[in-house]
């Protein structure tokens, strides 16, 4: 693959994101997310996975630059695209960690919260959903993604807020499982913990939990609901190519 290295060590998968400069998803990024996360759900030899970045962001979240430059069946291309790899590692049924080592913003958070244990890494880089402050309406599967996994009130300031916070501050909200200058070891233990466990167990407690909100990302948005997602996108081009220079 050519953005996405998957290293793996005694039945644990890393999935690494490597996109200069900020790993940001692109088209070509979301379907390798797609395949790789499929393929490993179906790897008996895979226990558990642990999603990171290189550099110093996990992920910026979407390639703003591509999406402000496709027309209306290029975006919808591209939404389908997102669905499905967010849908992948959402649903993704073995003990998931995602370290937070850098910025996760937008879809780069969105990606940290499909996780089971979340590991972020204390410092002044920037976590944050700022897609209502460029005019980008949630995708269905992104907005059940991010109320599932996070409590009412971070719902509310991450959300309807739209800032960037510091880890200390996501992490008082309630978000993620420990905060610390290691994050990525920090996940990797917290993964080994749960892949020690009966597999069976897990997957039943996890299924359970996240049944709603998969039921809801199955159920095939309206049309107009699509079509209203696009005119959105395709109005606010030029704020989405704006945090890129463009």
């Amino acid at each position: 693959m050519q953005f996405i290295e998957v290293l793996t060590t005694g039945g644990i998968a890393e999935v690494v994101l490597n996109r200069p400069k900020v790993n940001a998803m692109s088209q070509a990024v979301l379907r390798e997310m797609t395949d790789v996360f499929r393929r490993l759900a179906d790897d008996d030899a895979v226990r558990g996975v642990l999603v990171r970045g290189t550099g110093k962001c996990l992920s910026a979240g979407l390639d703003l630059r591509e999406v402000a430059s496709l027309d209306r069946a290029g975006l919808a291309g591209f939404l389908d695209d997102f669905d499905a790899a967010f849908a992948a590692a959402f649903r993704f049924p073995k003990p998931f960690a995602a370290a937070v080592h850098g910025h996760a913003i937008a879809g780069g958070l969105v990606l940290a919260l499909c996780a089971d244990f979340i590991a972020l890494g204390a410092g002044d880089h920037k976590i944050g959903l700022t897609e209502l402050a460029v005019g980008i309406p949630f995708p269905g599967v992104a907005f059940e993604i991010v109320r599932a996994a996070c409590p009412s009130r971070a719902f509310r300031r991450l959300v309807f807020g739209a800032d960037l916070h510091s880890p200390a501050e996501v992490f008082e909200m309630g978000v993620g499982d420990a905060l610390s200058a290691e994050p990525i070891e920090d996940a990797r233990r917290l993964l080994a913990r749960a892949c020690d466990r009966p597999a069976v167990a897990f997957r039943f407690a996890k299924a359970s939990h996240r049944k709603e909100a998969w039921e809801r990302i199955a159920a095939s948005p309206p049309p107009a609901e699509r079509e209203a997602l696009i005119d959105a996108l395709l109005s606010a081009r030029q704020a989405l190519a704006a945090p890129l220079g463009g």
